[in-house]
């Protein structure tokens, strides 16, 4: 394509949409793909759980994977926040496995840096297995380098995790996808990068 933007983005939802292997774009905002946006969701839960917009966000999100239904039989008509609604539903067999995680997750953002909350989400609570398994491999290189900025806020600054999503929300970082990850799937790049 000429540029990144509306129609590179249009062509790789066709393609997934017919079954083709994509790899996705050539380069992406970080802070704008959906894993990363998950993440940053995760976060934002982990800081402050009574944010029911947030927990939602999260309860949708691969992290959690409850579907529409279950999310709305949890909130609606509900006289509490939606955590505590949450909790008090922990042992229905739809909610278990979303209350664990969150219930983990809760307890380890006062007490870990960022990059090892993270680490800790993705490696030890199954966060990887769970967004590779909803959105593909093409989501391996925004999650890799949202753990890299996490390390590299630690390296610079007070480890906090509020402080590291401030951060990474209102950074323009821009990645360069690895050409080598996707073997056998289609890579929508610039005609530029298609020259290197």
């Amino acid at each position: 394509v000429r540029r990144r933007g509306i129609l590179a983005e249009e062509i790789i939802r066709q393609l997934k949409r017919r079954g083709i292997p994509v790899a996705g774009a050539d380069r992406l905002k970080l802070s704008e793909h959906i894993a990363v946006m998950d993440l940053i969701a995760l976060g934002r839960f982990a800081l402050m759980p009574r944010d029911d917009l947030t927990l939602a966000t999260v309860l949708k999100s691969p992290l959690c994977g409850l579907d529409e239904e279950a999310l709305f039989e949890l909130a609606h008509g509900r006289k509490q926040p939606l955590w505590s609604q949450l909790r008090q539903h922990a042992q229905e067999p739809r909610y278990a496995a979303a209350f664990a995680f969150l219930d983990k997750v809760w307890d380890q953002a006062d007490q870990l840096p960022p990059y090892e909350f993270y680490s800790s989400v993705l490696c030890e609570l199954g966060g990887w297995r769970k967004i590779l398994g909803r959105l593909g491999f093409d989501a391996a290189d925004p999650v890799e380098e949202f753990l890299n900025a996490a390390l590299d806020y630690e390296r610079a600054h007070t480890p906090s995790l509020e402080g590291f999503l401030h951060s990474i929300e209102h950074a323009q970082t821009e990645i360069k996808r690895d050409q080598d990850r996707g073997e056998g799937a289609v890579r929508v790049m610039t005609v530029h990068a298609a020259k290197g």
